[in-house]
């Protein structure tokens, strides 16, 4: 299993509503946990793009 590490960026007011919509969502149990997420999520559609 990979490291974790803290996530430390600044976001827009439209991105935290975004994530926090993840959150009431029950996708993610807080904004941090769904930022992590969506940066996971970019970086697994970056692979498939390079594929």
């Amino acid at each position: 299993m990979g490291r974790s590490y803290p996530v430390s960026a600044r976001v827009s007011e439209d991105s935290k509503d975004y994530l926090d919509k993840l959150v009431e969502m029950g996708i993610a149990i807080n904004r941090s946990e769904a930022l992590k997420i969506c940066i996971r999520y970019a970086k697994q559609n970056k692979m498939e793009d390079e594929m």
